[in-house]
């Protein structure tokens, strides 16, 4: 039931929602998994599995975090001109 002059989201805004969140998950774990072996490999190489293992891992989860934040924050500024040109 639509109570008067309720305005609900779009399906492409939905879309849109949906979609971003996936893109969220889907860089932390490639940071997560790339870094991650990236820093097991020069683990073995040098003898020092757990620490370079660990710094791989903060590394791909800062970067990814990064690039999630960057991503959002243009969305944002796309949806914020986009609406000042519609007013």
């Amino acid at each position: 039931m639509k109570a008067n002059g309720a305005n609900f989201p779009s399906s492409d805004d939905n879309r849109d929602t949906a979609d971003m969140a996936w893109r969220s998950v889907s860089n932390l774990t490639a940071g997560l998994l790339l870094y991650g072996g990236i820093g097991w490999l020069l683990g073995r190489k040098f003898g020092q599995q757990d620490a370079f293992m660990a710094a791989g891992l903060i590394i791909g989860i800062v970067l990814a975090l990064y690039l999630t934040y960057a991503r959002v924050s243009a969305m944002d500024r796309n949806t914020t001109t986009s609406d000042r040109r519609n007013d």
